[in-house]
């Protein structure tokens, strides 16, 4: 570390050499030390060893500008800078949007309010916007799903199979006549009925065809519906973003 006035007055040789060789280092090392090299030039470089800020001279050579701060313990260094100029294809063109996640727009850029409280989406495609629900409105309130299903109605039509009862399934009975038996005539013959004679019970005949029945059946359900009501809250966890335009 040295600093120099880098003026060399006239002097003997061994002291002419010990001055040159002082500003030469001073040159070299880049004027360092923990304070202001007390001669100054315009552009002039000062290390600063109490900062580790690499600064040189302003063309007026009333003040410093700090060019860089490095981190001499992990060999590293970062620029100061206010704002950069290039040309060529690396260059941010004016009106380039971008999106920063801080609140106030970076120097250099102004922040684009067009857009609140909306979400990103991710197209191949032309860009857009659109929607009616607001970011929050769609994610971090709750919602109330209800409705009505539709009516229906449902008929069953058809017949029972054929069966013929049994003996064993009908009442047990019997039909009886009662009646007098009267001679009639000259023929010998008998007929049962008149107003004479003795009484006499008889069966009648069996009757009926002993065939196997069915029954139609007819139903139809009236209509109805069913109703459902349920909530849900997409509390979804995000990333404020702005968006900002390149001055």
């Amino acid at each position: 570390m040295a600093q120099h006035d880098y003026v060399i007055a006239n002097q003997t040789f061994p002291s002419y050499r010990n001055d040159h060789n002082n500003s030469l280092e001073a040159g070299q090392t880049k004027n360092s030390g923990a304070t202001a090299p007390s001669t100054t030039y315009p552009y002039q470089w000062w290390y600063d060893t109490s900062t580790n800020i690499l600064k040189i001279r302003n063309a007026d050579d009333d003040a410093w500008i700090n060019f860089a701060t490095f981190d001499q313990l992990n060999d590293e260094f970062s620029l100061t800078v206010k704002d950069i100029t290039v040309t060529g294809s690396g260059a941010i063109p004016s009106g380039t949007k971008m999106l920063f996640q801080q609140t106030n727009a970076p120097t250099g850029w102004t922040k684009d309010t067009t857009h609140n409280n909306k979400a990103l989406r991710i197209v191949n495609g032309s860009v857009g916007t659109g929607g009616t629900n607001s970011f929050t409105n769609a994610f971090n309130s709750t919602k109330t799903v209800s409705g009505t299903t539709g009516t229906s109605s449902v008929s069953i039509s058809g017949s029972t199979a054929s069966h013929t009862l049994t003996i064993n399934q009908i009442p047990a009975h019997t039909h009886t006549a009662t009646g007098k038996i009267v001679l009639v005539g000259n023929g010998g013959g008998f007929d049962w009925g008149g107003a004479t004679g003795t009484p006499d019970t008889r069966t009648t005949n069996s009757t009926g065809g002993s065939q196997g029945h069915s029954h139609s059946i007819s139903l139809t359900s009236g209509s109805h519906s069913h109703s459902f009501s349920d909530t849900f809250n997409l509390d979804v966890q995000y990333v404020d973003f702005i968006i900002a335009t390149k001055d």
